[in-house]
């Protein structure tokens, strides 16, 4: 690779850092393979030791999309696999890629006390300090989040700030689901637009996936494309305002049946009607944050945790391994750059805001009286035709939907109560669902728009 083997540390380090940054452009295909028999004496990269660091020049003939390789997502990426080493892309004459040869010390942040007068629009919450001071976020700019850490590391901390927050605003209703049983979130159980769930998520999701599809129907009878056109004075009704679903933990709300299905669609569809989940976990594995899950979870909050793994099922890149274990420490992925930061404390704060609950609001008022859409009205009339019984390949067959959302309704109308699970005759075999009295009253009061069909 062009690379001295003399025994001095900078060009031992240069062979070190060139052989890395080799493996990271050939295993992410970044590259063209060597298929010209000139290419056996044209070298992809040569390095260059210097005093501090090596700079590596890329051969630019065997580079596939060199604006991919001068972005700063590149070299994010590229900092990442040199563990911490700050990297410098330039293409002037070439392509130079210029390493440390040490890894940056982790930069001193200290914790600060959460002041929530520093925020400036209602939906702002706290991220926390960085090298550049104070950084507050717009929920709706952030869209969907999933925030992983180890356990007691700061991820509960991080999620009552954002609480205060959102709550001064008083702009926006938040659904806040307690993994631990009421424990951490009973103490907002009486703040106005604020719905507390200890025992089981399906319910209320089912209800806000009810809600979203109300949504879609106004924005469409307005003829608007968002939530924020709709509010801007186009839609014909009064003004909807935002839904924040905070489940801390995730891994407790997937035990529940169906809900995983429900779920991904609102994380994949919400946010352009303004419902916004914000997923924590302290177990950042594979078979708890699936690629389903995350998929749509554009915002990504990792604070410490224990491996490369744990760091990659988060951000999809190293490097929350490697952060100080302090609590509240933490890496976040915005606008496709990677900030670390010191998250506030939030303690004073929320002492505060519970010293200040009056108890009035009740802690299980529904979001929203649940409807059918047109489209969801022939299914269930179909069902109704034939004695109650749902089976996905009849009533797409008798209504000309896809087998696929057919499918998909019923499992998201299973965990809404409206069907009961799959039945099994005496042999065992699968016989369908079936329509539950929650659907046919529904169905009664809704028949005003089936008579429309």
């Amino acid at each position: 690779m062009g690379v001295s083997n003399t025994i001095t540390i900078e060009r031992q380090m240069a062979q070190h850092i060139a052989q890395l940054a080799f493996q990271h452009l050939t295993r992410s295909n970044l590259v063209r393979e060597q298929n010209q028999p000139m290419d056996a004496d044209t070298p992809l990269i040569y390095a260059w030791p210097l005093a501090e660091r090596v700079v590596l020049i890329i051969n630019p003939m065997r580079v596939k999309n060199i604006d991919h390789l001068t972005s700063r997502r590149f070299e994010h990426h590229l900092a990442t696999i040199m563990q911490g080493r700050r990297v410098v892309v330039t293409n002037h004459r070439g392509i130079f890629v210029q390493v440390a040869y040490w890894p940056e010390p982790h930069r001193e942040l200290a914790t600060r006390q959460l002041d929530l007068s520093e925020q400036k629009t209602p939906l702002d919450v706290p991220i926390g300090m960085t090298a550049r001071g104070a950084l507050w976020l717009s929920l709706v700019e952030m869209d969907a989040v999933l925030i992983g850490g180890a356990r007691r590391l700061g991820k509960t901390n991080l999620l009552h700030g954002w609480i205060a927050a959102l709550l001064q605003g008083k702009e926006a209703r938040l659904i806040l689901f307690d993994g631990k049983g009421g424990v951490e979130f009973n103490r907002y159980a009486g703040q106005p637009r604020c719905q507390v769930i200890e025992d089981k998520l399906s319910p209320t999701l089912g209800e806000l996936f009810a809600e979203m599809n109300r949504r879609f129907d106004l924005l469409k009878a307005a003829k608007v494309a968002n939530l924020a056109e709709y509010n801007d004075g186009r839609g014909a009704g009064e003004r909807i305002e935002r839904i924040v679903l905070i489940v801390d933990e995730i891994a407790y709300a997937l035990q529940e049946p169906g809900v995983e299905d429900v779920l991904v669609d609102v994380i994949a569809r919400g946010g352009a009607v303004g419902i916004h989940p914000v997923l924590a976990t302290q177990r950042p594995s594979a078979d708890v944050i699936t690629p389903r899950v995350k998929g749509n979870l554009v915002t990504r909050i990792a604070l410490p945790v224990p491996s490369r793994a744990d760091s990659m099922v988060i951000l999809d890149r190293a490097g929350a391994e490697q952060l100080p274990k302090n609590p509240g420490r933490l890496l976040i992925t915005h606008r496709a750059r990677l900030i670390e930061a010191q998250a506030f404390d939030a303690t004073n704060v929320v002492a505060a805001l519970a010293d200040g609950v009056d108890g009035s609001y009740a802690r299980t008022k529904s979001l929203t009286s649940p409807r059918l859409s047109d489209r969801e009205m022939r299914l269930a009339r179909a069902a109704l035709e034939r004695e109650g019984w749902f089976r996905v390949r009849e009533i797409a067959e008798a209504t000309g939907e896809s087998r696929d959302w057919v499918n998909d309704v019923a499992k998201r109308w299973q965990v809404l109560g409206w069907l009961t699970e799959v039945q099994r005759n005496e042999n065992g075999h699968q016989i369908g669902r079936r329509m539950t009295p929650t659907l046919s009253a529904l169905l009664g009061a809704n028949g005003s728009a089936g008579q429309a069909d």
